[in-house]
């Protein structure tokens, strides 16, 4: 209605929407849509956000077979050892 106000963002990096304006865009890497715009004017909704992808394995199963630039980070030791990447753009892994 025409006295409404805007709504929240949801969880996982979601935007608010607004009440007189263009919606706010969503937090990156986390997935969340964008707010939504008004119903005055030329009002757009704002933009989700890109999204994470994270893989865990043991290093010593780890291919290192990555395209793209995904962060890896090793934890533990010995024979639990584990390797992990993150992905926050294109990518791929190859077991």
């Amino acid at each position: 209605s025409d006295n409404g106000s805007a709504g929240s963002g949801g969880s996982g990096g979601g935007a608010n929407g607004s009440a007189s304006g263009n919606g706010i865009n969503a937090v990156d890497n986390l997935g969340g849509g964008g707010g939504g715009g008004s119903q005055y004017g030329d009002a757009v909704g704002g933009t989700g956000g890109s999204g994470v992808v994270i893989l865990r394995m043991l290093t010593s199963n780890y291919s290192g077979t990555t395209t793209g630039s995904p962060t890896v980070t090793t934890t533990g030791s010995g024979a639990s050892e584990e390797t992990i990447l993150k992905y926050t753009a294109s990518g791929s892994y190859t077991a």
